[in-house]
C-alpha cells in the first residue's frame, strides 16, 4: 500500500494502483485523501438502487456491486487513458479498494459538484429518468410512480411529495447549460468524446450531474477540484457544475430483460449503449445553450480533463488485478456521434420539441446495428 493511503483508518486491498496512483498524482489529489472517511458513515445515495456513499468535501467513497466492481476491474487501464489524453466531463476515480474485514468494495472519485446549498441540482440522462435533486436549497426526495402501487396510476391520488418530484422531473427535461459559444464547443467536444469511449466499453444508463450554484455570498474561495463554469448574471455570479456519473453500467442480459418489460414506457433509459451514447449526445446538443459573450463573464474552463504534463513517466511496478472476463474494447468513432445533427423545434408549439427529442429513439433504433443488440 502507498505510503500515507490508509482508507478510514482500515486494512484495505488496492485495485490497479499501476493506474490510479498516476491519475491521483496528476491531480495533485494528496495520498491520504481518505484516511478521515468512515465506513460506519455510509448512507444512501438517493439512486434506485440504495448504492452507499459517503462525501468528503472534495471527494467521495461509494460502495461497488459485484457488477461494477467487475466493470471498473476491466476498464482501468482504458479508463485512466481516456483521462490523461484529453478533455473529459466523466468524475474521474482516484482509488479502487477493498476493506477486508467485510469483504466490501468501493471506489473514491472526485465530489464534483462540491458542497451545496445549491439553486438546482439535476441529474440528467436525456431521457424520461431526468429528475432534480434539488431545487433554491431545499433537496427533492425521489417518490416513484410504480406499476403495483395502484394509488399511483392516477395524479389525483398522488401525495404531496410525489408532485413536487414530477414537478422536478419536468423541469430536469427542459433544463438548459448556459455557456459561451466557444465553451459550447467544448463541451460538447468533451461529451461526445466520452459518449464515444463509454459506447465502446458497452457502458450506459450514466447521467449528466448539473449543479448551479449562486457565487454571490461567498465567490469562488473554496469551490472544489475542476473549477466549474463562471458566468455573471444581473443577480450576480453563478457557478455550473457539469460531470459525467454513474457510468459503470454494462448492457447485460439483466439490462435486456429490462428492457423488454418496460416496453411500453416512452424515451426510457434502458436501451443499448451505442444508442444510448447517441441520444445522449443528441440532447445535449439541444440543451447546452450559448449565449452572447457581452452577456457572460467566464472566468475557468470546468471540464473534469487530467490533460498530460509533459513527457509520461514510467509507472510504478504494481501487480495488476484481472477482471473475471478479458477487456474487450471497441471504440465507437467521435465522428459517428458528433455527425447527429439537432431535430428542428417548431417554436411555435412546445409539445412539438418533445415530440422531436422523443423522435431520437428512431435515431437510436437505427444505431442499433452497430453490434450493441
Amino acid at each position: 500500500m502507498a505510503q500515507g493511503l490508509c482508507p478510514g483508518g482500515r486494512e484495505v486491498e488496492l485495485f490497479n494502483e499501476y493506474y490510479f496512483r498516476p491519475l491521483r498524482e496528476r491531480a495533485g489529489v494528496p495520498e491520504d485523501f481518505i484516511n478521515s472517511w468512515s465506513i460506519d458513515g455510509l448512507s444512501a445515495g438517493g439512486g434506485k438502487g440504495g448504492t452507499l456513499m459517503a462525501r468528503l468535501d472534495n471527494f467521495i467513497v461509494k460502495e461497488l456491486s459485484k457488477g461494477d466492481h467487475q466493470t471498473l476491474l476491466r476498464i482501468t487501464e482504458s479508463f485512466s487513458e481516456h483521462l490523461r489524453t484529453g478533455k473529459s466531463l466523466l468524475s474521474p476515480i482516484f482509488l479502487h479498494f477493498r476493506d477486508k474485514a467485510t469483504k466490501r468494495t468501493f471506489f473514491a472519485m472526485r465530489n464534483c459538484v462540491g458542497q451545496g446549498p445549491f439553486k438546482a441540482l439535476y441529474d440528467l440522462k436525456g431521457c424520461a429518468d431526468d429528475k432534480t435533486l434539488e431545487k433554491d436549497g431545499i433537496v427533492i426526495p425521489a417518490v416513484h410512480k410504480r406499476i403495483w402501487n395502484v394509488a399511483m396510476w392516477s395524479s389525483c391520488c398522488w401525495s404531496s411529495a410525489r408532485r413536487r418530484y414530477h414537478r422536478g422531473k419536468v423541469e430536469a427535461r427542459k433544463a438548459q447549460l448556459f455557456v459561451t459559444s466557444t465553451q459550447k464547443d467544448s463541451v460538447l467536444e468533451a461529451l461526445r468524446r466520452d459518449v464515444s469511449y463509454l459506447a465502446g466499453q458497452r457502458l450506459m444508463d450514466y447521467s449528466l450531474l448539473v449543479a448551479i450554484k449562486d457565487l454571490k455570498d461567498e465567490g469562488t474561495i473554496g469551490l472544489p477540484s475542476g473549477q466549474p463554469f463562471i458566468r455573471q448574471t444581473k443577480d450576480g455570479p453563478v457557478a455550473v457544475h457539469i460531470a459525467i456519473i454513474d457510468f459503470l453500467q454494462r448492457w447485460t442480459m439483466g439490462k435486456r430483460v429490462a428492457r423488454a418489460i418496460k416496453v411500453f414506457e416512452k424515451n426510457k433509459a434502458t436501451i443499448p449503449p451505442r444508442a444510448y451514447a447517441a441520444r445522449f449526445a443528441v440532447h445535449f446538443t439541444q440543451q447546452v445553450v450559448a449565449v452572447e459573450e457581452e452577456f457572460a463573464d467566464f472566468k475557468v474552463n470546468g471540464l473534469m480533463a487530467l490533460s498530460p504534463k509533459g513527457p509520461e513517466e514510467p509507472l510504478p511496478d504494481f501487480h495488476l488485478e484481472k477482471a473475471e472476463e478479458p477487456l474487450t474494447f471497441h471504440p465507437v468513432p467521435v465522428e459517428s456521434v458528433a455527425r447527429l445533427e439537432e431535430p428542428r423545434v417548431n417554436s411555435l408549439r412546445e409539445d412539438n420539441k418533445t415530440a422531436e427529442i422523443n423522435n431520437i429513439e428512431a435515431i437510436s433504433r437505427a444505431l442499433e446495428g452497430w453490434n450493441c443488440t
